[in-house]
């Protein structure tokens, strides 16, 4: 059974890695993990679904992390590579950036870097941290 989960964990993180492994020049790629009940979780989804209508390259993946142990894992991998080590959620990966927590501030950055990222391209944060 441990060797199965060790499989369909390796697999699914080789699918998202090639499936997505550069963004072309008119998609930003923004990684969200959220909690189900997280109220600052659901206060950036709001922020990030206005986001979107302002800006549709922006292509948003999120991840559920409370109750599926993929995501979990997923977050866990990405959190590593960016040398962060966050205490709760929401937590965001954009460009080289890696944000927690939501407040207005965050939002700020969130948009920022993602205009940077208009203007030149930045890779899939998943693609950037496991490169270089």
């Amino acid at each position: 059974m441990k060797k199965l989960l060790s499989f369909i964990l390796a697999s699914f993180f080789l699918l998202l890695f090639f499936s997505y492994s550069y963004s072309s020049s008119k998609e930003v790629i923004l990684y969200f993990f959220w909690a189900d009940g997280c109220p600052h979780c659901a206060k950036q989804k709001e922020f990030l679904n206005i986001l979107k209508k302002k800006y549709p390259q922006l292509h948003i993946k999120d991840y559920e992390v409370w109750y599926n142990p993929a995501s979990r894992q997923l977050l866990q991998t990405m959190a590593k590579a960016y040398n962060i080590n966050p205490t709760g959620v929401p937590v965001t990966f954009i460009g080289n950036k890696a944000l927690v927590g939501f407040s207005e501030k965050v939002a700020n950055e969130i948009e920022s870097v993602l205009r940077q990222c208009l203007k030149s391209l930045c890779e899939d944060p998943l693609y950037y941290k496991n490169n270089h």
